[in-house]
């Protein structure tokens, strides 16, 4: 695997809310998966990966 090395032009923790949820109804064509949400804290949804 090649992977070009970089320097990061910023670098910081941040604070999130990490919430999973349920999602789907649960039938073959739509099965129920987990769902990774990021959440700032003032109610801002960030990022989802299903």
């Amino acid at each position: 695997m090649n992977i070009k090395k970089e320097s990061p032009r910023k670098v910081e923790l941040v604070e999130v809310i990490h919430v999973v949820i349920a999602r789907g109804k649960g039938t073959k064509d739509d099965p129920v998966h987990l769902v990774n949400q990021y959440w700032s804290k003032e109610g801002e949804l960030l990022a989802e990966k299903e």
